[in-house]
């Protein structure tokens, strides 16, 4: 049986409820394969993407988003965000 994750969408509905991402310029630390980018990238002007789990942002870049750029990177070794952001979302990365 697969589970669903969040088939109600309150996961989203509380972060469109805390931070327009209208038209936003958005860095996602831990992004893992997608499952909460693709949810809002279409409202996002662009999202930078990261993860540390090079096999799950390969699953993300597959979905091929034209505003998502995914790489595989540590947020430690994250120098500085293409183009800055007016949001930054860390989610489920603990």
């Amino acid at each position: 049986m697969a589970i669903s994750e969040d088939p109600e969408g309150n996961e989203i509905t509380a972060l469109k409820d805390a931070v327009s991402l209208a038209g936003r310029r958005v860095l996602e630390i831990g992004c893992g394969d997608g499952r909460l980018t693709a949810r809002y990238a279409a409202s996002a002007a662009s999202i930078f993407a990261i993860d540390a789990d090079a096999a799950a942002v390969a699953r993300l870049a597959a979905e091929r988003m034209p505003n998502v750029e995914a790489r595989a990177l540590a947020v430690e070794r994250l120098d500085s965000v293409p183009g800055g952001a007016d949001v930054v979302l860390f989610a489920w990365s603990l």
